[in-house]
């Protein structure tokens, strides 16, 4: 009788356990100076295990966060890294490489000068040659050195700044978690970069909109471009509509220039990415703001890890866009 009653009890106990129905769940937030917004299908509630992950996340590289790891080596208390730095520094030196530059973490000291960092110049302040000329000096990934776990740095002055590719490394981690967990279908945007997997809530491919580059734009008055089915890929998008300085009638966006220490100056708009990792879409998508519509068209075209579709103005200053090959497969049909 006892072995029956505990059989029946196990029984019981698995059907109940198996039988924890997976709904579909949202969960905002604030994080990173931006906000995260996640939709995933599973059988509990996981916003607890989200924010601690964003924290741990910040901890890392925050360039806020004065207590952050990178924040230490930026201010030379510390030469210590850790998992998530170490994945930062080295996508970022390979896309640094890539892109010849245009791509480059260590400009901290430069987008500080300008006020596009986390130090704050005074309204309108525009920096002259001789300071960028200075501060330039403590640019280039060269500085720095990453040798077991340890950065040193030739000069104390130098920084790095992970805005261009810490919040694609986010969504990264938080997927990732997700994976382990055995979830099959999710997205996962944090400021504007994402991931998505699976379906959604009604079994179809994610459907993802592409801003129009539309100035002082919001989240609530923004207009879709196009707008792209994905599932099993990251995407990211940089753009200089929203974010940029204005002085006596002069636009200065915050895509600047490495090599010269100036914000960018080309026809392009905004880009966007596609690719298995969102903390390489992130990179990618700051580097071609740099880079220009054709260099960017032509690096984007022979590398097989991303697709690209780029936003420019043409010389009538007529709104244009265009797109690599492979991310034509992307685009909805009945927009």
């Amino acid at each position: 009788m006892r072995v029956a009653i505990f059989l029946l009890t196990l029984l019981v106990l698995f059907s109940c356990g198996n039988n924890r129905k997976k709904v579909y769940r949202y969960y905002e937030g604030p994080i990173q100076g931006t906000y995260f917004h996640i939709t995933y299908e599973w059988h509990e509630d996981l916003s607890e295990e989200i924010d601690s992950l964003l924290q741990n996340f910040n901890k890392s590289l925050s360039n806020y966060d004065t207590t952050s790891v990178i924040s230490k080596i930026n201010y030379n208390k510390s030469n210590s890294t850790d998992e998530l730095f170490i994945k930062m520094f080295q996508t970022s030196l390979e896309v640094y490489q890539k892109s010849e530059g245009a791509f480059d973490i260590t400009v901290a000291p430069i987008v500080n000068l300008w006020g596009f960092g986390w130090t704050k110049n005074p309204e309108h302040y525009i920096p002259d040659s001789m300071e960028i000329k200075e501060s330039l000096k403590y640019v280039g990934m060269d500085k720095f050195k990453l040798e077991k776990g340890k950065i040193t740095k030739l000069f104390p002055e130098s920084m790095m700044v992970s805005n261009a590719i810490a919040q694609g490394l986010s969504v990264d981690y938080v997927s990732d978690y997700l994976f382990d967990l055995g979830l099959k279908n999710f997205l996962v945007e944090i400021g504007g970069e994402l991931y998505c997997f699976g379906v959604n809530s009604k079994a179809n491919e994610w459907r993802i909109g592409i801003d129009k580059p539309i100035e002082n734009s919001n989240y609530n008055s923004r207009e879709n471009q196009i707008i792209i089915n994905v599932s099993g890929k990251a995407i990211a998008t940089s753009g200089n509509y929203r974010k940029y300085i204005e002085n006596n009638n002069q636009k200065f966006g915050h895509s600047i220039d490495p090599r010269t220490g100036y914000p960018a100056e080309n026809s392009l708009l905004s880009v966007t990415v596609i690719s298995e990792s969102c903390m390489y879409c992130d990179a990618w998508a700051t580097a071609f703001m740099v880079c220009g519509l054709d260099k960017s068209l032509e690096i984007a075209e022979n590398d097989s890890d991303i697709e690209a579709y780029f936003i420019y103005e043409d010389k009538n200053g007529k709104t244009q866009s265009r797109m690599t090959s492979g991310f034509k497969k992307y685009v909805c049909d009945s927009y």
